[in-house]
């Protein structure tokens, strides 16, 4: 993991990930992670197998999934939330949140939502792919429903997901190497250029400023964040 990285547990292409044995990859997230609890272990014993068989369904299908990757705790720079999985695929950036349960709740619905907000909002590799959030209750089966942009399936239907997108976009998978850039998650510049955004329109436009805080699903939540994120670059 280099200097001008973000911060994960684990990274690698498709191939690297199906044939390494679960129980390393679950050493480098305790490594990773050095307060990990014992729920959150077992969680990882729970969950990593499936996504394994999964990942390897995708390879048999698709030959282009060789160059895809796989990416376990991702840190969002200048903060301390992992979304559970990152998958880069064709086109686009698959977020799993991996539940231990048979479904998920509304909680566990917004997290995914927000984590996938924010890598629309904030990081440049995402601004010309799709973000697509799921939701994984381990103990479930097949596909459960759409819930507000956010996708909920069992583990055996995550390699259908993944296949879906090839046809939805020509432009390749990331490389890890972008998207890790810990120059590429910049939430400072997108804050203020919301601002600048809104704030011109209204003098120009006083009774008409709903518009332009309408024009980027961003906005509301970037002006929510700024002092925040302020604060953090203050540091």
């Amino acid at each position: 993991m280099g200097n001008d990285e973000a911060r994960y547990g684990w990274g690698s292409d498709f191939p690297t990930f199906r044939g390494t044995p679960a129980r390393v990859i679950r050493g480098r997230l305790e490594s990773f992670i050095r307060d990990a609890s014992q729920g959150q272990i077992r969680a990882w014993d729970e969950s990593i197998p499936p996504l394994q068989r999964e990942v390897e369904e995708v390879l048999r299908v698709n030959e282009e999934a060789a160059a895809y990757g796989a990416i376990l705790e991702y840190e969002l720079p200048m903060e301390s939330r992992r979304p559970d999985v990152i998958l880069l695929a064709k086109g686009a950036v698959v977020l799993l949140e991996l539940k231990g349960k048979t479904s998920p709740s509304q909680a566990d619905i917004d997290q995914a939502s927000a984590y996938a907000r924010d890598l629309r909002c904030y990081h440049i590799e995402c601004e010309s792919r799709d973000v697509v959030p799921v939701v994984v209750p381990v103990r479930a089966r097949g596909y459960l429903g759409d819930y507000g942009g956010v996708h909920v399936a069992g583990p055996d239907y995550v390699d259908q997901l993944v296949d879906d997108l090839k046809e939805r976009s020509e432009l390749p998978p990331l490389t890890r190497a972008r998207f890790l850039a810990e120059s590429a998650y910049r939430p400072l510049p997108t804050l203020v250029h919301a601002a600048r955004e809104l704030f011109q329109h209204e003098s120009s436009h006083r009774g008409d400023w709903q518009n332009t805080w309408n024009e980027s699903s961003c906005t509301p939540q970037v002006l929510s964040a700024m002092p925040a994120q302020a604060a953090l670059y203050a540091r």
